[in-house]
């Protein structure tokens, strides 16, 4: 590819540029370059950036001031636009990326589903994590260096070209995550659907028992006691533990369908730090029983102790 020219104040010489062109968000990029020359110009490299247009398309030309700049000028000219760029591609364009991957592939979900979906997918690539810039550092630096080995040999780009054509890789990872959050978004959609169906059958079904004490303890253990302590007994309980168990069940499974068979006008959950584990049976259990259901806030129950008597507030999880 032939080298870019961009001509100096003057006209009178012509110095080496690096061309960008795109056919959207041109001031976003131009933005993030002149963030990355301000750092250049404490270098005591001076870049200038042209603008033109051809088409639908928008072309920015940068070139180190004067007529005939150093290796090392050049060099960090073309690492400075490589990060530039792949700060503009991972923080400005992936969610329009996911959302084109999303409408490309499962088009057949409403305009709000593939608006979750993107969310999804977003929590996918930070790994389920609430501090993802680590996942994102990762994949700046897969583009950053494809951005690099293409500045080494060429001085134009255009942008969309470059990640279609450049960035299969990439665009593959999105393309995973967005498959994983499409099976997320499936479960979670068939996990609301039968909280669903179960609170509907809780709202039919007549009280069998006034009050139920959940204590959850560690290791995925529970009991479920009376308003004396005691552990509540109940020959319809005991038959459908003794079926639960010889079967494999999770501990969320075990205690919802628990706490369906004794069919509570009301229920307190008692629980000291939250367990692995424990979130999805707590979210689950105000799903199913509503404002049936209060937590305490510190009782003998409890461990360790918080107050000296019990008094249930109402549950506060998120639903």
């Amino acid at each position: 590819m032939p080298r870019s020219r961009f001509l100096t104040k003057r006209g009178e010489t012509a110095v080496p540029a690096i061309t960008i062109g795109t056919a959207a968000g041109i001031d976003e990029i131009r933005q993030r370059l002149d963030d990355e020359f301000r750092f250049l110009r404490e270098e005591g490299v001076k870049v200038r950036i042209g603008q033109s247009h051809r088409g639908t398309f928008a072309f920015l030309d940068c070139a180190v001031d004067g007529a005939a700049p150093s290796p090392r000028a050049d060099a960090l000219l073309r690492h400075s636009v490589a990060s530039a760029l792949s700060d503009v591609i991972v923080e400005k364009w992936e969610r329009d990326l996911i959302r084109k991957i999303i409408r490309g592939s499962y088009s057949y979900f409403s305009r709000d589903e593939q608006d979750l979906i993107a969310d999804y997918t977003g929590r996918t690539l930070s790994g389920g994590s609430d501090s993802p810039d680590g996942y994102k550092v990762n994949r700046k630096s897969q583009v950053l260096h494809r951005l690099r080995d293409y500045f080494d040999t060429a001085d134009e780009l255009v942008l969309e070209g470059f990640v279609h054509f450049r960035l299969r890789d990439y665009i593959e990872e999105l393309e995973e995550a967005v498959d994983r959050a499409v099976d997320e978004f499936l479960m979670e959609r068939e996990h609301r659907e039968f909280i669903r169906l179960l609170r509907h059958f809780v709202e039919l079904q007549e009280p069998r028992i006034d009050h139920v004490h959940v204590v959850l303890g560690p290791g995925h253990a529970f009991r479920l006691l009376d308003d004396d302590g005691g552990a509540i007994r109940s020959e319809a309980l005991e038959e459908f533990v003794a079926e639960m168990t010889e079967s494999e069940v999770s501990y969320e499974d075990l205690l919802i369908s628990a706490l369906i068979t004794l069919a509570p006008r009301a229920l307190t959950l008692h629980l000291s730090d939250r367990q692995p584990g424990q979130e999805e049976a707590l979210e689950t259990i105000l799903g199913v029983f509503g404002d049936r259901t209060v937590q305490c806030e510190g009782c003998h129950l409890c461990h360790p102790p918080r107050a000296q008597a019990c008094e249930p507030s109402p549950a506060t999880l998120p639903h």
